[in-house]
């Protein structure tokens, strides 16, 4: 469960609360026409999990998987986007993490809670995508990108700067920008384009 769930379990005290999520800018949308590009590209073989704290989430994984293959398939640098193995053994396997940021989560959503949202609280959830590439004959490259969403309740500020929306459109926003984030790196750091 992330934090934000957690908070929303806490605070279900009080339904006159609202909660706002905020993406962290430092990542981006993504720019898949600045990419490298191969002149051939080869099909590849999607590996996706999703983790909370370092423990695969399947439910999160079957959430999130098919967000994935879309980003990888949109990249425009693979022929193909397999979940079974390609006859060219080439593999992309990419995990996202997710490391609440936020000590006391729990804690600090039942006491917004108890005070109906007049006492506001924001957590921060943080993201690690882990993507690696693998094809036979070659070193695997790996990249890790890190991204964050915000998340206030009751009577909080969010970030300057940065849209309000629902958890729901922040966390597709985040696995936008992390997986295509990731994609580059990987595309700057391999022989794709070769």
């Amino acid at each position: 469960m992330t934090v934000a769930g957690t908070f929303c379990l806490a605070l279900s005290l009080s339904a006159c609360m609202s909660m706002h999520s905020y993406v962290d800018s430092s990542l981006g949308e993504p720019h898949y026409s600045d990419l490298k590009k191969p002149a051939s590209p080869q099909p590849v073989q999607l590996l996706v999990e999703f983790q909370t704290k370092g423990v695969p989430n399947a439910r999160a994984t079957e959430a999130f998987k098919p967000r994935v293959y879309e980003q990888v398939s949109q990249s425009g640098l693979f022929s193909q986007v397999s979940y079974e193995p390609v006859a060219s053994g080439r593999k992309l396997s990419i995990t996202i993490n997710n490391l609440p940021q936020t000590e006391n989560a729990s804690a600090q959503g039942f006491g917004t809670g108890l005070t109906f949202g007049l006492v506001g609280t924001m957590v921060t959830d943080g993201y690690v995508c882990t993507a690696t590439y693998a094809a036979p004959g070659h070193d695997a490259v790996t990249k890790v990108v890190k991204h964050a969403i915000y998340t206030t309740i009751g009577n909080a500020s969010g970030p300057e700067g940065l849209k309000s929306m629902t958890l729901q459109d922040a966390s597709s926003m985040m696995i936008r920008q992390i997986v295509a984030k990731s994609l580059e790196e990987i595309d700057q750091s391999s022989d794709l384009a070769q």
